[in-house]
């Protein structure tokens, strides 16, 4: 059952006292996590199905995340929304020292499942393979054709190796 403060809490005093014990619960919350160039819609509440199980120790959550992602392209900033669905298995434990703890019979998610979703975002979002990115002289677009006018110029030092790489 969840807990009254957080959606991404929930009391597992049941599951503690009998390993193997199985539960399933639903979440959804709105959220604001994100990187550098991606970020989960807050407006759209990331979505979980979860299994908890009690452990040897403590809680087994285990289901799958759906969210819905705003990627900006690292080449062209151009900006997309996806779905992602993303697989998620975590130990809550009452070890000292364990990656995520338990507080006392509360089973808190939030990190796990943040942790779990932001991993599986891509770190430089691009909007296609062949993205070609903008021009570093006026910032065009260069998935949408050729910047007029700079591309045969000859002031950059390197302009002398083009004649080399050129049949």
């Amino acid at each position: 059952m969840p807990h009254p403060s957080t959606p991404f809490r929930f009391v597992v005093s049941d599951l503690l006292r009998r390993a193997g014990e199985r539960r399933t619960e639903q979440l959804a919350a709105p959220v604001a996590w994100q990187l550098e160039l991606s970020r989960l819609v807050p407006e759209e509440p990331l979505a979980a199905e979860l299994t908890l199980e009690g452990a040897s120790g403590g809680v087994f959550a285990a289901g799958t995340i759906a969210a819905t992602v705003e990627h900006t392209c690292h080449r062209c900033t151009t900006a997309w929304t996806e779905q992602i669905e993303v697989k998620f298995g975590e130990m809550i434990s009452s070890a000292g020292d364990a990656d995520y703890p338990l507080a006392g019979d509360v089973a808190d998610l939030e990190a796990p499942i943040r942790d779990t979703v932001l991993l599986a975002l891509p770190l430089v979002p691009t909007c296609r393979p062949d993205c070609r990115g903008l021009c570093g002289r006026c910032g065009a677009d260069l998935n949408t054709g050729a910047c007029p006018g700079h591309d045969e110029e000859s002031t950059s030092p390197f302009a002398g190796l083009r004649e080399l790489l050129e049949p």
